[in-house]
């Protein structure tokens, strides 16, 4: 590490031009001004890690096989690439908000019902539809992204969503964890489904105030 940093510094004493400036006012702007996007991938990192690295511990624990938990973390993943066609067409088609906060409500619901499910198929199609639902919030906000900003404004948009990514994955996987250990395992999931069924809400009570 050592060597690298001090032969990019010499590139960079011979360099004949300087750096472009930061776009970290681009960054910070972007987030200032569209708090709801950024949270909205925030929301997805957090419920979307939380399923794949904290469930499949709380299914073991509640005496399902590291077999089958690894089959749950699939059907997290799975159904995100066979839903984006019913979700592409939704978002051409319905009020891009509304679909955001369903999916978000959709999300909340299925991870509310995890502590009062009990046979292994219910736990594949709850797992299913709640992958489905958190990736169809962060192609909201994709779509969003894409419809409402261009240029430099883009730009700043995608690394701050690469931003509220990484620190909504990053909390999630902690906070449900230390719920979890901390309180019960069912504390877990209704973690989860309380941070988003919050999120719908303010989102649903942002989109009246705008409409009125």
């Amino acid at each position: 590490m050592a060597a690298i940093a001090f032969f990019s510094a010499l590139l960079t004493r011979r360099a004949t031009t300087l750096p472009q400036p930061s776009r970290s006012k681009g960054l910070i702007r972007f987030i200032k001004g569209a708090p709801l996007l950024v949270t909205m991938v925030f929301m997805y990192g957090f419920a979307d890690i939380a399923a794949i690295s904290a469930m499949p511990a709380y299914l073991v624990h509640v005496g399902f096989s590291q077999a089958f938990a690894a089959t749950a973390v699939t059907m997290v993943a799975l159904p995100t690439a066979i839903s984006q066609p019913v979700v592409g067409w939704l978002l051409d088609h319905v009020n891009r908000p509304a679909i955001g906060i369903g999916a978000a409500l959709l999300a909340s619901v299925s991870f509310f019902l995890i502590p009062f499910i009990e046979g292994g198929p219910a736990f594949l199609i709850v797992f299913a539809m709640l992958g489905a639902a958190s990736f169809a919030l962060y192609t909201c906000a994709l779509t969003l992204l894409g419809e409402r900003y261009s240029g430099d404004a883009l730009v700043s948009g995608s690394a701050a969503y690469s931003l509220a990514y990484a620190a909504g994955s990053g909390s999630g996987s902690t906070v449900v964890g230390a719920v979890m250990s901390g309180h019960s395992l069912a504390a877990g999931p209704v973690t989860i489904g309380a941070a988003l069924a919050v999120f719908a809400l303010f989102y649903m009570l942002r989109e009246w105030r705008r409409l009125r």
